[in-house]
């Protein structure tokens, strides 16, 4: 049978390319045309004879090219025919044959347009056609979509809907753009489709979409729901590929309605408008509703309101809240509790439902029983596969997988159906709202969050799964870098005339807590609990809390906490950090203290002592086989005590036995340690990455909470930490001889690597190492927490004991293997240069032992970040607890950064100098023997690793650049130490080519990205200063020292970044007033003093404008001032004056400093003065007199007893010139005018 099909198509196709002319109309060639077309059709039904595609392109040409014309009768033919063949997914004709397909099927809609058969078959071709045209060209979108295109005319005319639906399929095809050419065009600042096309396109589609519903005799239900499906998906390739030319607000009207199509109890035509006027024109500002029913309040208007609420006084502001977002879920059953008709309930209503999730009930039933659970969603939803849908900053166009070209028949329902059409709004409505900018996008929240119905209808009664998914993410786009905004939110607000958006933002966020709370509960699907807990943990990072009322966070964490022990790894994940953001909340609000104490008891036992450091004496040989089972037992039966191996535990028989805070903590321990493996299932990397982050959140926000929990929180590190050793096989069994941890140590090695006998392997992490990295980032974390909470002003929850021992346990169990490493490397260096090789194979095994397993790690890129990791922890010192170790440790922790800074691998290098950057000032760091080769090859290590230039290493150059300026400021410091040692006069500290490198690196630093910059600055300003006389007098450092302050005068009087601004006033205020560079006769002088004193006398940033005048007046003698000394009072003068003229209202705060400087600094000039000054001055003083006294008599009462010193010398300097002979007019009122400014400090 299939070679008689073979041999009739291929007696065809020779047939018609043997046909040269085109037939003349109604002669026997033409109906012989016809018989071969139809033939050569229904041969199309048999896929195995469309394999040779190069006889199907020589058809298509043959057709197209020379015998069919568009005008005559075989146009129908041709077009059944090329439908037929261009349906072959698999055939790839070239561009020319398509671009001359297409021009081809454009001439003939032209002729046929008055031939309803015809046109369907031509829209099937040329869909079929686009289908396989990835790039059209220019001319093909003109002549398809353009103002005069065929199918823009086919959908502006009365044809039938079928063809509409088709011409509207042909459009998405066309619209549809790959997401690399879509990224290209945007490299290359191009549009893809030309302007005349978007805007036709966007005219018919919305046209179309908003017109109302045809007569079913007409279109029926499912070809109208086609046809939709095709416009709005449309619209979003539309705003996808050309977001400058669309209207955003016009194609979020449009698409609203159908994002609730076929919802129970929502009418679409009270919904839509059908005869809309839309202006061209809206305006996307955050302030001004985009719905086109919102009412213009004329004063007439606002007068009625009044009437009406003097008429009804007690209507409350919750009843007015209720009627904003009202009815958004009325008559919706959840958990089994009908919410109402007249609206949904408060968030605080949540109080009277089951807390427990769908997942959670029944758990002990058998399966059958567990189907039998009703849901509030329908079953239909069941079984619905969604893939997660990419963030929004990913281009994602809607492609051809929305292929409707057979719209009657039975592939899919029609539940099926209108559920597309929603989802297909929503993605176009989350394109524009994308699209739009966080600027803007705040303009289309109330139509979409505070009209009825809301997108928090959608997901609380939208029966499909991908339609809820939609929804979500489109909260998460308003969501998403909306912390600005969403500060403007209040929930009490007092009677006016009109609702605010602050009040319009508060009750809808309340109201979406109490969604997502409902979604939590009911929701099934794992796809759908990940999207939810991720719109949750946006929801908390971006909202502000304090500025609402108490109750939103405590019901969100009593849902969240369920599913931190659910059974797919990825949602337990997601509640994990959900956690992080509620823990991170800034500023704190006191219902986060009181929910994470909610469960203490009035009898709570005071917080547990530090876990004490191990002890230093040697382990027993033979020890450990003994007692591993005794510390396995003992560690199981303590974690049971503290409720962390049981999965069912129920809030009320703990509520009155600890805190949140220790059930935190447990949970996240449970995480990691993985005790009961029958609770875990999948691979839980991320659990437990995330567990991490929990307890990063409460030691650095919640120190004092966690104090109970803290020997289990070390006790967790300990375990983590040991797994760097178990990436080498070797190692399993390595002891340090200085280390045991008695009843922890023996036991916990296997917990991370190893799930014990019978266990799934699936059940470990397939990367231990990432955890054992962010282990020593909560151990940094602690730390950190720990030296903030000693330096803080406030009483501080830890002793310096208990400090001292925190760092002992860390130093001597997880640091262990660093500080083995350092000492193991500096020991054999040693010997190798002074012993033979006998001596140097004496070193005991432990010390061997530890140098391979990290030398081993140093072979693979996760072990090196773990090394990283650990070398990160040293720069949380403190100098109180660096100064309390004692003098073992403190050369243990110097030799260890030492050795971490000579490190040839540069993140090694970089982790060194950054806990050198800490620790340079600390007395025993200084005082160390080796404390000047410390800081050579620190500053070396520092200017190497400023000196890349890579694209990836910007945040190498910014720690290397801010640690390079810490060690330069303490430069004075080691020079002091070094004269009084008795190596004092040998040799300098720095030579000069060190201290040249320094410059060099310092003035390219200056020239680099904004967060280097500042740091520069300090660096050659540190650099600059502590230079000797002898050593600015030397030729090869004069050009530096120019250029020095030539790029600190640059920095300071221009640029954007005020902190740089502040950093070069700064530098230049040490260079001047460190008296070690000739000022008077430098060839900069004026313009330093020039610049400074444009910067007091006007600058809009009052804190330049305070380091500027600090830098000014900071001059050790009237000689190098110069012919400067004038201009700097009347610059002095003249910023007092302009202080009180505030251009930023935010500068107030400053305001009263720096009027206090600038009298500091005009003391300071008074104690310089001389006579012919005093002449000079004379009518300077006399206009600012008026305005300089109340102000220095102010500054004088506020200056605190160690900044008036200034204040009495230049009283005594007034006076002693008042008491010259001879003086002149001027001199005298001059002086005059400076004795009674100076002596108000005295009359108060």
């Amino acid at each position: 049978m299939s070679e008689a099909w073979q041999e009739r198509w291929s007696e065809l196709v020779s047939r018609l390319l043997r046909v040269q002319v085109a037939p003349a109309a109604g002669s026997e060639e033409e109906a012989s045309l016809i018989t071969t077309l139809t033939g050569l059709s229904q041969c199309c039904s048999k896929p195995r004879l469309l394999q040779d595609h190069q006889q199907i392109q020589d058809i298509v040409e043959k057709c197209v090219s020379h015998i069919i014309d568009p005008r005559g009768i075989l146009v129908r033919h041709l077009a059944l025919l090329l439908a037929s063949l261009l349906r072959c997914h698999s055939l790839h004709l070239p561009g020319s044959t398509l671009v001359r397909l297409v021009a081809w099927l454009g001439e003939a809609f032209r002729y046929q347009r008055g031939q309803p058969d015809t046109v369907y078959q031509l829209l099937r071709a040329l869909a079929a056609t686009l289908r396989n045209t990835p790039n059209p060209a220019q001319e093909v979108y003109l002549a398809l979509a353009g103002s005069h295109g065929c199918l823009t005319k086919t959908l502006e005319s009365s044809s039938a809907w079928l063809n509409k639906a088709l011409a509207m399929q042909c459009l998405h095809l066309l619209t549809y753009v790959g997401p690399e050419v879509v990224t290209e065009a945007r490299q290359r600042a191009e549009e893809i489709f030309p302007a005349e096309v978007v805007s036709s396109i966007q005219r018919i589609v919305i046209a179309v979409v908003q017109q109302g519903p045809p007569s079913p005799t007409h279109c029926s239900h499912r070809l109208y729901l086609h046809l939709i499906a095709s416009g709005l998906s449309v619209l979003y390739n539309l705003v996808v590929c050309a977001p400058g030319q669309v209207l955003g607000n016009i194609i979020v009207t449009a698409c609203r309605p159908f994002a609730f199509y076929g919802l129970p109890g929502y009418s679409h035509g009270d919904l839509v408008d059908h005869c809309p006027t839309p202006s061209m024109d809206f305006s996307l500002s955050p302030t001004q509703d985009s719905d086109s029913s919102s009412r213009n309040y004329t004063n007439r208007n606002r007068r009625k309101r009044l009437r009406r609420k003097r008429a009804q006084p007690s209507r409350s502001t919750s009843d007015c809240n209720r009627g904003v977002v009202g009815a958004a879920l009325g008559g919706m059953p959840v958990g089994g509790i009908s919410l109402g008709l007249r609206g949904a309930p408060p968030a605080t209503a949540l109080a009277n439902i089951s807390l427990k999730p769908e997942w959670t009930k029944g758990r002990s039933q058998a399966e059958g029983q567990k189907n039998q659970n009703v849901s509030p969603l329908p079953s239909s939803s069941e079984g619905e596969e969604v893939h997660e849908v990419s963030r929004s900053a990913e281009p994602q166009i809607s492609g051809s997988e929305t292929d409707f070209s057979d719209f009657e028949g039975s592939g899919e329902k029609e539940t099926a159906l209108m559920a597309r059409v929603r989802q297909c709004s929503l993605q176009a409505i989350n394109a524009v709202i994308d699209k739009v900018g966080k600027q803007h996008k705040f303009s289309f929240w109330p139509p979409l969050m505070c009209q009825n119905p809301s997108l928090m209808t959608c997901v609380l009664r939208d029966p499909s799964l991908s339609v809820r998914m939609a929804a979500l993410q489109v909260i998460n786009t308003f969501l998403l870098d909306s912390c600005k905004v969403l500060t403007l939110a209040v929930e009490s607000e007092g009677k006016s005339s009109y609702t605010t958006l602050g009040h319009q933002l508060g009750v809808s966020l309340r109201e979406l807590h109490r969604c997502l709370a409902l979604a939590l509960l009911s929701e099934k699907f794992p796809s759908a609990l990940v999207r939810t807990l991720k719109t949750i943990e946006l929801l908390v990072e971006n909202v502000n809390y304090s500025k609402l009322q108490p109750g939103l966070l405590s019901k969100l964490v009593t849902h969240v906490k369920y599913f931190m022990r659910y059974k797919e790894a990825v949602v337990r994940a997601n509640a994990f950090s959900v956690m992080v953001s509620v823990l991170m909340i800034k500023p704190q609000v006191e219902e986060l203290q009181d929910l994470l104490l909610r469960y203490q008891t009035p009898t709570a036992t005071a917080p547990p002592a530090v876990l004490p450091p191990p002890s230093m004496e040697e382990e027993v040989p033979g020890e450990e086989e003994d007692e591993e089972e005794e510390n396995d037992e003992n560690l199981k039966k303590e974690m049971e005590n503290l409720n962390l191996l049981s999965e069912g535990e129920d809030e009320a028989s703990t509520g009155g036995e600890k805190t949140m805070v220790s059930w935190l903590v447990g949970r996240c321990v449970d995480s990691l340690l993985a005790l009961d493996h029958e609770a875990v299932q999948g691979i839980y990397i991320q659990v437990q990455l995330q567990s991490l982050k929990v307890l990063n959140a409460l030691v650095s926000e919640h120190l004092t909470l966690i104090l109970p929990s803290l020997p289990l929180i070390q006790r967790v590190i300990t375990v983590c930490s040991e797994a760097v050793q178990e990436s080498v096989p070797s190692s399993s069994k390595t002891h340090h001889p200085t280390y045991t941890l008695s009843n922890t140590r023996d036991h916990q090695p296997r917990r991370i690597g190893d799930v014990g006998d019978g266990g799934d392997a699936s059940l470990t992490s397939p990367d231990p190492g990432v955890v054992v990295e962010h282990t020593y980032i909560l151990l940094g974390c602690l730390l950190g927490a720990v030296k903030t909470d000693l330096d803080g002003k406030t009483e501080s929850c830890l002793s310096l004991i208990q400090a001292q021992q925190l760092w002992l346990w860390a130093l001597q169990g997880p640091l262990q293997v660093l500080l083995t490493q350092a000492a193991s490397r500096y020991k054999g260096s040693t010997t190798k240069a002074s012993s033979t090789q006998g001596q140097s194979e004496r070193c005991d095994e432990g010390s061997w032992r530890d140098q391979k397993v990290v030398s081993n790690a140093d072979s693979t890129e996760g072990s090196l970040k773990q090394v990283v990791a650990m070398a990160t922890v040293l720069s949380h010192f403190s100098p109180e607890v660096f100064e309390s170790l004692g003098e073992v440790w403190a050369g243990r922790v110097t030799s260890t950064v030492h050795w971490l800074v000579t490190h040839p691998d540069p993140e090694l290098r970089l982790a060194g100098v950054r806990a050198m950057a800490i620790m340079v000032g600390f007395s025993g760091v200084v005082a160390n023997p080796g404390s000047l080769t410390l800081l050579h090859a620190t500053v070396e290590a520092a200017c190497d690793l400023l000196a890349q230039r890579d694209a990836n290493v910007n945040r190498d150059r910014l720690l290397a650049s801010w640690a390079l300026a810490n060690v330069s400021s303490v430069f004075e410091l080691y020079k002091e130490n070094w004269e009084e040692s008795e190596h004092s006069g040998s040799k300098e500290v720095l030579s000069q080519e060190m201290l040249m490198r320094v410059l060099d690196v310092g003035l390219r630093a200056c020239q680099d990205k904004d967060k280097i910059r500042p740091h520069g600055v300090r660096c050659i300003g540190n650099v600059a200063s502590f230079l000797q006389p002898q050593q600015v007098a030397d030729p090869s450092l004069v050009p530096l020292v120019t250029q020095a302050v030539d790029t600190l005068v640059t920095c300071a009087s221009s640029g954007s970044n005020m902190k740089t601004r502040w950093n070069a006033c700064h530098a230049l205020g040490n260079i001047m007033s460190s008296g070690r560079l000739p000022i008077a006769t430098a060839s900069w002088r004026g313009q330093v003093f020039t610049t400074l004193g444009c910067l007091v006398e006007s600058f809009k940033n009052y804190k330049v404008r305070i380091q500027a005048c600090s830098a000014l007046c900071g001059v050790t003698g009237r000689q190098e001032y110069g012919t400067e000394y004038l201009g700097v009072w009347r610059a002095l003068l003249h910023g007092l004056d302009n202080a009180q003229n505030i251009v930023d209202y935010q500068e107030i705060r400053h305001r009263d400093e720096l009027i206090n400087q600038i009298c500091q600094g005009i003391c300071q000039l008074c104690a310089h003065l001389t006579l012919a000054d005093a002449g000079a001055l004379y009518e300077l003083l006399q206009v600012h007199q008026d305005v300089a006294g109340p102000l220095m008599q102010k500054a004088y009462l506020s200056l605190p007893p160690e900044r008036s010193g200034h204040v009495l010398q230049a009283q005594h300097r007034v006076e002693e010139l008042m008491g010259c002979d001879a003086l002149t007019e001027a001199q005298q009122q001059a002086l005059l005018i400076l004795e009674n400014l100076t002596s108000i400090s005295t009359n108060s």
